[in-house]
């Protein structure tokens, strides 16, 4: 009887002490227990099997060494989420590399005021600070493309913001920076807006930027790397300009995406000077070598200007004395433009310059083709009635004459890559058409019928058969693909814009070592530069207007250097 009071009063001892016959416990931690590599900004959860006296707890939680910035500070602080109890130190980062113990004392109970009187701890340690793990180009590399773009690789992510600041390029160089996509932002792509001078030394400078944990690299780290020499082979130029604007520069496009991005990263090659912010660029040709530049640099509104030559690799410029509204460079290295209505034909290697037509014989109207021989061009002249009709000269002997048998008003001539065709636009009593003329075969036979399409421009593929022919202008231009063999059958005359992809297209242009076709494509209000497939396939936007690339394209031209 003695023994049951003393085991019923030590009962009601514990009762009264709160001694648990079911203590609450602690189900999961975070960080786990021995985990490293911990973020310096994670919070510590710790998850309960049921309701806890929030106040109780917090008071028995321990972190060691302690956030001595946290003392007095809103950034530091418990929350709750169910069960779970979370410290939250937002702007009061963990140090670096530390082994950290987190401690839960005996006596804290849950909502019913059973208490756990056992002690908790476990350690975790943090992570080091961010590492620039690699550069490409290395550190030290020569001959680097000048138009190639630069990769940082972090072990970690990087915060987007505190990178743009850190980063430089110098000799200064403006340039935007990407991330990869869908990366976790641990890898930048530096990309130059302008290609980089040839066989020169630049140094990316990194300053401290900081991880997505706010940590910064512990010191500034440079690279240094020398280019070599400019290729722009197998790339397309074009008029850069701004929205509503004239075109200032003269950009290049690598038709094939960057491995990084996935995506085309045009650049500018030639852009005007200071001193010339209201003149505008009106035309430019590639020299046949790819390596130079024509262009017509005028005043803001005006119709023509001085004739500039540029040498691409070293930004040279010469102003040769002649001025025009239209320039184009002959595969024979002399320079045709189109001045005040009249041909001229110029020759760099000596200054010679000379009258290809008289302004008596009918005032010339753009555009010019030269034949890919360079012995030949092709062009339209307006008469008193304002007709136009079509002429072919000889460049050396300056004779012209008419396509034989054709009496129609016709212009916006285009050579096959052969020279033994020339397309054109035909104004026929039912209206508009694209003709073919068939230098190499005569009368009835030397001509064949396109299809009835207002072409504004055209340009042939290498095989010499199928043509691009651009009809309208702005959100209503149209692409159509032309097989001149077989453009009165199904499939001979094939719409290949209107789509997604490319909704329409104008000012087609083709290169003789390539079967595809950059054209201008509206997107929106803007005009940009794209590519296609030359069965009409895979169109691919290869410019476009960005908060920190707000440039328009237009006026596509492949650079000759296959």
């Amino acid at each position: 009887m003695r023994r049951g009071i003393v085991l019923t009063v030590a009962m009601l001892a514990c009762l009264l002490s709160a001694c648990a016959l079911n203590p609450p416990r602690i189900v999961s931690i975070s960080p786990s227990r021995e985990g490293t590599d911990v973020a310096t900004n994670q919070a510590i959860s710790i998850s309960f099997d049921r309701p806890m006296n929030h106040d109780s707890v917090e008071k028995r939680f321990q972190l060691s060494p302690a956030l001595t910035e946290c003392v007095g500070s809103r950034n530091c602080r418990f929350a709750w989420t169910g069960n779970t109890l979370m410290f939250i130190h937002t702007h009061v980062n963990f140090q670096l590399s530390t082994a950290y113990t987190v401690a839960m004392h005996s006596g804290y109970a849950d909502a019913d005021g059973q208490q756990n009187t056992l002690e908790h701890s476990w350690r975790f340690t943090t992570e080091g600070r961010p590492l620039l793990t690699s550069v490409d180009p290395s550190d030290g590399a020569g001959s680097v493309a000048p138009d190639r773009n630069i990769i940082l690789s972090f072990n970690r992510a990087m915060r987007a913001d505190t990178m743009r600041a850190a980063v430089q390029l110098s000799p200064d160089t403006p340039f935007v920076l990407r991330t990869r996509p869908g990366g976790d932002a641990s890898q930048y792509e530096i990309i130059p807006l302008s290609v980089l001078q040839s066989n020169q030394p630049y140094t990316v400078s990194i300053d401290r930027p900081l991880d997505a944990h706010d940590n910064a690299l512990d010191r500034r780290v440079q690279i240094h790397f020398r280019t070599g020499a400019l290729s722009l082979s197998r790339k397309v130029g074009y008029l850069v300009g701004q929205r509503e604007q004239p075109a200032f520069a003269v950009g290049i496009v690598d038709p094939h995406a960057d491995s990084f991005l996935a995506r085309a990263t045009p650049k500018i090659v030639y852009r005007l000077s200071g001193q010339s912010q209201q003149d505008a660029i009106l035309s430019f040709d590639w020299a046949p070598e790819g390596r130079r530049l024509a262009l017509v640099q005028a005043s803001r509104n005006a119709a023509s200007g001085a004739i500039l030559i540029v040498d691409v690799s070293s930004g040279a410029v010469v102003s040769p004395g002649i001025s025009g509204s239209q320039v184009y460079w002959s595969v024979d290295g002399t320079i045709v433009y189109l001045k005040d209505g009249s041909l001229r034909r110029f020759r760099p290697s000596t200054l010679n310059d000379v009258a290809l037509t008289d302004p008596a014989d009918g005032r010339v109207a753009g555009p010019v083709a030269l034949s890919p021989d360079g012995r030949s061009v092709a062009y339209s002249t307006v008469d008193a009635l304002g007709l136009n009709h079509l002429w072919i000269m000889n460049l050396d002997l300056r004779s012209r004459y008419r396509p034989a048998g054709l009496d129609d008003p016709a212009d916006r001539p285009a050579w096959s890559p052969n020279g033994t065709k020339l397309a054109f636009r035909r104004i026929t009593a039912g209206g508009p058409e694209l003709w073919i003329y068939d230098l190499s075969a005569s009368g009835a036979s030397a001509y064949r019928r396109g299809g009835p399409l207002d072409i504004t421009a055209a340009a042939w593929l290498s095989d010499n058969s199928t043509l691009f022919a651009a009809t309208g202008v702005g959100e209503t231009a149209t692409l159509y693909r032309v097989n001149i063999f077989s453009a009165g059958e199904a499939g001979g005359v094939v719409k290949v814009t209107g789509g997604k992809e490319a909704p329409n297209g104008s000012t087609p242009n083709t290169p003789a070592y390539d079967r595809r076709v950059s054209f201008t494509g509206q997107v929106g209000d803007l005009p940009q530069i794209f590519v296609m497939n030359g069965d009409g396939s895979r169109p691919q936007q290869l410019t476009e207007w960005e908060a920190d690339y707000p440039y328009t394209g237009t006026s596509p031209n492949w650079n000759p250097a296959g």
